[in-house]
């Protein structure tokens, strides 16, 4: 009987029946073994997957469009000479606008006439100006000038400027007097004089001899004033003087002639010696000075 026998011959030898047990039991263990490995590289495959989308968005590069791509090639492909060069010019200082000598130092000023002489002798051309910058202590006497004009005065005796030629005129109808225009006439060889000094020039010995002028300013004896704003006061002095159109009544309670009006003669002595100058003028002069003004306030103060 076929299932007797193998049954007898499944039980009939003990050591056979032990050895295909233990054959049986290697052969579950390798297939243990097999399977975990399978299971650990599912698992390591299905986590590699679950991380890199949960991480997708920060883990992904943007696309570059045709532009940036343009630039980032252009970059690349820039030569490694070029590089350097450019680095080069970016570390290297600036050259300097020009190559202008440093100027000399400035004189002592109690010897700077026979410099502030020659170099004032540039400002005009004409040849009457030289025999009013001939003159000792120059800086000094300007800058006196300057601040008697600053408080409306006029320091005749520092002004190195000649007296006109002509006499003072005036004209009679009936019992009144007044002031004559043909007289101003005396006056236009100075304005025309003043108006050729060239502003440029001017800016530039302002600039140098301005240490200068304010040691000279401050031997006066003014420890809150300074010779700049003294000059900027001085201009406005001469820029604020009334320009008189009308005729201009005089009166001569003694030796000198004066205004009749009491207004005018109380005026600043600049303004009234602008007013006996006449309109026209007063109003090329007040243009002169706005000039130098504008010129000179823009200069940087220490």
């Amino acid at each position: 009987d076929m299932s007797s026998e193998q049954s007898d011959g499944l039980h009939a030898d003990p050591e056979s029946a032990q050895h295909q047990s233990n054959g049986t039991t290697n052969s579950k263990v390798t297939l243990v073994r097999s399977v975990g490995v399978v299971v650990s590289l599912v698992a390591v495959v299905v986590c590699s997957y679950l991380l890199f989308n949960l991480f997708k968005d920060t883990l992904e590069v943007p696309a570059l469009d045709s532009a940036e791509q343009q630039t980032i090639t252009e970059q690349t492909a820039l030569p490694i000479d070029a590089i350097e060069q450019s680095q080069v010019q970016t570390t290297q200082p600036a050259s300097p606008a020009n190559n202008k000598p440093a100027p000399p130092p400035l004189p002592n000023l109690n010897d700077s006439d026979m410099e502030i002489q020659q170099a004032a002798s540039k400002l005009s051309q004409s040849l009457k100006w030289a025999d009013w910058i001939t003159t000792e202590e120059a800086i000094r006497k300007f800058v006196v000038v300057i601040d008697n004009m600053a408080q409306g005065k006029i320091a005749k005796k520092y002004l190195p400027i000649p007296k006109p030629e002509h006499k003072f005129k005036h004209s009679e109808a009936g019992i009144k007097t007044f002031l004559d225009p043909a007289g101003f006439k005396r006056y236009t060889s100075y304005i025309s004089l003043f108006e050729s000094v060239d502003n440029d020039m001017a800016v530039e010995l302002y600039q140098r001899y301005s240490p200068l002028m304010e040691q000279a300013f401050s031997e006066l004896g003014y420890p809150d004033r300074n010779f700049h704003d003294t000059l900027m006061q001085a201009f406005d002095i001469l820029l604020n003087a009334p320009v008189m159109e009308e005729q201009i009544e005089l009166v001569r309670p003694n030796v000198l002639y004066k205004f009749a009006y009491p207004t005018l003669e109380s005026a600043p002595a600049v303004h009234k010696q602008l007013i006996r100058m006449g309109p026209e003028n007063t109003r090329r002069l007040q243009q002169k000075v706005q000039q130098f003004k504008t010129a000179l306030s823009a200069i940087k103060q220490p």
